[in-house]
């Protein structure tokens, strides 16, 4: 599958200590004792690789964001509060660890491109190693007992990014929802569907193993891109004026603005590097492929982190969107379209 167009992939494992209650439910002593033998398994001698636990009562807003926007921690444990809460890091972010946020324990994994194999070969084996130390809710009939009914099972949600802005420029994307669902998959848009950007998901069905769950939704997301390729084909085919006049003016402005809001600059990226790939734009180092890297540096809280002063760094600054302005700027320099 292209890495052009499947632009990431994500992976959660979600589990919960079978002695212990649901966190909503258990006593916060017994939630930081629970946070306290899991910290004690990470520092032993069982990890390929070191992890790095962090504290998240000194964590500010910045940086919990900088994590969320990593594909490391999931948006709603940066919202929560409460007692017991863990998080952890593995290696140099190859894969993370949340404690006592929905459940007592979630395994999360996020690669660019098409990288699910080798992210269920990675949690796979980190769940393996913290079942050795915890003992999981598991039940013969349904599975992995979770928090919510509907993921228990195999407790894991996979996720495949997509760019697919010619079938949501035509209107096509509805359709291709619609098969999704009827095939037990969500559909939703990533950045408020910016650039036709989209996530794919399995919708949680009990009982299914993971590799069946992993094949699945690489399959439908297959069927996705094909269809994508196909409709930017068809624009090029039947309305080329047009399309080259949509990624002209993408690159004129990504060269001559001084603010750009995120939503707008993954708009101009997304026309970019579907330019690219057409063979319609010359955009000096810049690939097709690294397009989702780039939309990633520019969204807010990575701008904070690597351009400006963590401590004095908001993500309301307006000196963001100046930033990133800039970084477009510079990354579109010299870009043109073939005539």
């Amino acid at each position: 599958m292209s890495a052009a167009v499947l632009t990431a992939s994500a992976l959660g494992l979600s589990r919960n200590e079978a002695d212990r209650r649901f966190p909503h439910a258990e006593d916060p002593a017994a939630l930081v004792e629970l946070r306290q033998e899991i910290f004690d398994t990470l520092k032993g001698g069982m990890w390929d690789r070191a992890w790095r636990v962090h504290d998240l009562e000194a964590m500010s807003e910045v940086e919990s964001t900088y994590l969320v926007e990593r594909g490391l921690m999931t948006p709603a444990f940066a919202e929560a509060t409460g007692e017991g809460r863990g998080f952890a890091v593995y290696g140099a972010g190859e894969a993370s660890l949340e404690i006592n946020g929905v459940d007592h324990v979630r395994l999360l994994g996020f690669r660019p491109g098409d990288g699910l194999a080798a992210l269920w070969t990675l949690l796979n084996l980190l769940d393996d190693r913290l079942e050795t130390v915890l003992t999981y809710a598991f039940d013969p009939r349904w599975g992995y007992l979770t928090t919510n009914p509907g993921r228990a099972g195999s407790g894991m949600r996979v996720y495949a990014t997509l760019h697919v802005p010619a079938l949501m420029l035509t209107g096509r994307l509805a359709g291709a929802a619609v098969g999704a669902l009827g095939q037990g998959l969500s559909m939703a848009p990533l950045w408020g569907g910016a650039g036709g950007i989209i996530q794919v998901s399995n919708a949680g069905r009990v009982g299914r193993p993971e590799k069946e769950i992993l094949q699945h939704v690489e399959d439908i997301s297959r069927g996705i891109v094909e269809k994508e390729r196909s409709v930017r084909k068809m624009l090029l085919r039947e309305s080329a004026v047009q399309t080259r006049d949509h990624i002209g003016r993408a690159l004129g402005v990504a060269q001559h603005s001084w603010s750009m809001s995120f939503p707008e600059a993954v708009t101009l990226v997304s026309a970019g590097q579907v330019g690219l790939e057409l063979g319609l734009a010359d955009i000096p180092g810049m690939t097709a492929t690294s397009a989702f890297g780039l939309i990633s540096r520019l969204q807010p809280a990575h701008i904070v982190m690597e351009h400006m002063d963590v401590k004095t760094g908001c993500l309301e600054s307006p000196e963001i969107d100046e930033i990133r302005a800039r970084l477009l700027r510079e990354e579109f320099a010299g870009a043109h379209v073939r005539s």
